[in-house]
């Protein structure tokens, strides 16, 4: 009775809906657990800022890398370890405040479709998925080795 006819329409139309509203939950929920860490990574930060430790106050000399001690490598190895740390973390939170405020465009396009986007938010998705492949290091991304060893007939 409802597979064929014109209410056939309906019923995919139906089943259309149905489907742009779970992928639209399912963005809901990643853009959320994105806001969670990126959340984490900011407190990290935040509470880094306030120590002596602070990458500020680093480089206005408050804490120089002779401050550590001199002549033994150690010393070296944990000022240039906490200086990667500091722009590792900073990077990271940077790359996850744009991935959460593209995925809330595409949350809030999500029901109505990519067209009905304004230009202003077009021009703002381009710019940050020009940034995501400014910052994408293929050496990271385990996805990459997983289609490497997949290639070479290695196991996943």
């Amino acid at each position: 009775m409802f597979g064929a006819g014109p209410s056939g329409g309906l019923a995919d139309a139906i089943r259309a809906q149905a489907d742009a509203q779970s992928r639209a939950a399912a963005l809901r929920i990643e853009h959320d657990s994105l806001t969670e860490y990126k959340g984490m990574v900011d407190a990290l930060l935040e509470e880094l800022s306030g120590s002596d430790a602070d990458h500020k106050k680093l480089a206005d000399g408050t804490l120089t890398q002779a401050a550590l001690g001199r002549g033994f490598p150690e010393a070296d190895a944990i000022y240039t370890s906490y200086s990667t740390v500091i722009t590792e973390l900073e990077g990271l939170s940077k790359g996850l405040a744009g991935q959460i405020e593209g995925l809330g465009i595409a949350v809030l396009s999500a029901g109505n479709g990519f067209a009905d986007v304004d230009e202003e938010t077009r021009r703002r998705m381009a710019a940050i998925a020009k940034e995501a492949r400014a910052q994408y290091v293929p050496e990271r991304d385990p996805y990459v080795e997983e289609q490497r060893k997949s290639a070479a007939g290695g196991t996943v």
